[in-house]
């Protein structure tokens, strides 16, 4: 029989047995070596670069339908809409019909103003022949016109006046000596007919005839003195006044026509050059809007399909407003006749695709319509300068590419580099020092602490692989990371 203490004594025992056990499992894993670093082999296989992008179907040759009008300047309203999108056409069969409700009213208004330029033309052509002819008369009328007035005034100053003058005061100086001598001769009759016995009715009659005549020559005196008075103060200063204003009138006429007369005769030539001018110009519109007017019923001009809007880069646009009703802005491309073959593709790759990208690369497409169904396509272009930061790429369709239109979407696939037996490691385990030249190099297992690096020689790159060209051999063993 144990002894009552022996359970404490197996604990004590179990305690330090596990202690021992712990010390001996540390002491183990202590003196346990490193792990080994993960290593990639050189291998040889066949290496492959491409590139995949996505395009759209374009047509070879398409020719781009638009009504530039020259006269009409508004938007065209579509009248009649003949072919639908995607319905064969042949050249010169018409594809719509715009409205010429308004622009036949401009035809209207400009065969009107052609005919009034016509008859103004006419006028003019008939009066500038006269307006010369008879500009050099009215000069010589001016001129006489002046001369006359000229002379006019000086026979008045030098002639007229003073042999008024004169006219005057000898008329004066006869009512006074006539009034005087009626006078005289009626008081002789008075002092006669006192001396001689002479009848009573004989001297009445005597006396009475002088005493009228005296009355006359008064009266006269009397009217001389009015006359005269008028003469001196009023007639002759106004006949002066009116000769010198004709005189001076005369010649200013006489400087106006030589002024006026010529500047008249050329501003009517200058008239009737600007009416040729304008009639040519309205003869121009006329035609422009006959033209304008037979655009207005668009045709195709060539044979194929037809595609409403317009290419751009393989992206269709427009065309949504072909409706009867709908309007075209003057110049917008709104109808494209594409012939159905050959076709194209355009695409866009990013810089970093570019490597190895050059014309006549072959490679292969599938239309998002048709995945089962590649076709061979050609690269025709790769863009010289980024266009909205990707390169412009196209490609030729090579052969035939059954159900394939353009306006399909399309996925490329195009090898840009092959190597048959090359060498090659995984991208992550070459590296590179910085510097101008870059030196590539891999790290070598060693078993010493101490890092091993080899400079190696590289060559393309494809897609997870880096071609090893000197340095390495086949099968040597590199470091899968950088340590």
């Amino acid at each position: 029989m144990l002894p009552r203490r022996t359970p404490w004594f197996l604990l004590a025992v179990g305690v330090g047995f596990l202690l021992v056990i712990r010390t001996t499992a540390a002491d183990v894993a202590d003196k346990a070596p490193p792990a080994k670093p993960a290593t990639v082999k050189v291998e040889k296989s066949n290496l492959t670069s491409a590139v995949v992008v996505k395009g759209a179907i374009d047509a070879g040759k398409s020719d781009e339908v638009s009504v530039k009008p020259k006269a009409w300047l508004g938007p065209l309203v579509i009248k009649k809409v003949a072919v639908e999108h995607g319905a064969p056409v042949k050249k010169g069969d018409v594809l719509l019909e715009f409205d010429g409700e308004k622009l036949d009213q401009m035809l209207r208004e400009a065969k009107l103003d052609r005919a009034m330029a016509d008859l103004s033309i006419r006028q003019s052509e008939l009066e500038l022949p006269i307006l010369e002819k008879q500009l050099p008369l009215d000069l010589a009328a001016a001129e006489r016109e002046a001369k006359n007035a000229a002379d006019d005034l000086a026979r008045f100053l030098e002639v007229d006046k003073p042999q008024s003058l004169l006219s005057t005061e000898f008329q004066l100086k006869s009512s006074a000596f006539n009034l005087d001598y009626s006078r005289d001769e009626l008081k002789q009759l008075q002092k006669m007919y006192k001396d001689k016995d002479l009848t009573e009715e004989t001297e009445e009659m005597v006396l009475k005839r002088q005493k009228h005549s005296l009355e006359m020559a008064e009266y006269s005196s009397k009217q001389g003195k009015i006359f005269a008075e008028q003469s001196l103060k009023v007639t002759l200063p106004r006949r002066e006044i009116t000769a010198r204003d004709a005189a001076t009138k005369a010649e200013i006429a006489l400087l106006r026509a030589k002024d006026s007369l010529p500047l008249a005769f050329n501003l009517k030539k200058l008239g009737f050059e600007k009416l040729k001018y304008e009639e040519a110009k309205s003869r121009e519109r006329l035609n422009d809007l006959q033209a304008d007017r037979a655009a207005l019923t668009v045709t195709a001009p060539a044979d194929g399909i037809v595609y409403y809007g317009r290419s751009i880069r393989g992206n269709w646009s427009g065309g949504a407003n072909l409706i009867p009703g709908g309007t075209v802005q003057p110049g917008e491309v709104f109808v494209t006749v594409v012939a159905p073959s050959p076709l194209t593709v355009r695409a866009e790759v990013d810089e970093k695709d570019l490597r190895g990208l050059k014309a006549g690369l072959e490679g292969k497409a599938t239309a998002t319509a048709f995945p089962d169904a590649p076709f061979a396509v050609k690269v025709n272009r790769v863009g010289a300068a980024p266009l909205g930061g990707k390169f412009e790429l196209r490609l030729d369709i090579d052969g035939a590419a059954a159900g394939v239109v353009p306006g399909m979407t399309c996925s490329v696939r195009l090898v840009t580099a092959q190597r048959k037996d090359a060498l090659s490691l995984p991208s992550s385990a070459v590296f590179a020092d910085d510097g101008d030249e870059p030196n590539n190099f891999v790290y070598l297992p060693n078993k010493s602490d101490k890092v091993l690096k080899r400079s190696v020689k590289v060559g393309s790159t494809f897609a997870d692989r880096v071609e090893i060209i000197e340095g390495l051999k086949l099968g040597e063993e590199v470091l899968a990371s950088k340590p």
